[in-house]
């Protein structure tokens, strides 16, 4: 991976088994960087386990801190799949199924069916998906 192509994350080294390493982060929702969050709600923070593939042959340990690396091109397509495609077919629906029918709610059915059926498909084709978006890592320069 470019290094420069990169989007990073911190994570901790949880599991090593042979060339998977198993790579915890926590994931914080936007609410969590802004200065008013305690005002406003608590801040929504969960840990998520990565499992990444050591391409580097590097030898990492449990407890160690390291960094994750996403290149911007797979960031980009996991947004398109989960927020463009599914807005495109909302709106082609809904317009179409209005056109053809005129029927409003007869429209907004078929549209949220649409979608709905669009992220089972996402969902059961997770693996090919996945595929194309890899995890890199790297020691965290201190």
């Amino acid at each position: 991976m470019k290094e420069e192509s990169n989007i990073c994350r911190e994570g901790i080294v949880r599991a090593v088994n042979g060339d998977e390493i198993t790579v915890e982060v926590i994931v914080s929702s936007a609410c969590s960087g802004c200065h008013a969050k305690s005002i406003c709600i608590p801040s929504d923070r969960r840990q998520e386990r990565i499992v990444v593939q050591n391409t580097r042959n590097e030898q990492y340990k449990v407890g160690e801190t390291v960094e994750l690396l996403l290149e911007t091109s797979a960031g980009n397509k996991a947004v398109v799949l989960a927020y463009v495609v599914p807005l495109l077919v909302l709106m082609v629906l809904l317009f179409g199924c209005y056109a053809l029918t005129h029927k409003e709610l007869l429209s907004v059915g078929v549209s949220v069916l649409g979608v709905v059926l669009y992220y089972l498909v996402l969902k059961s084709a997770g693996k090919k998906v996945e595929q194309g978006i890899t995890f890199g890592i790297r020691k965290k320069v201190q």
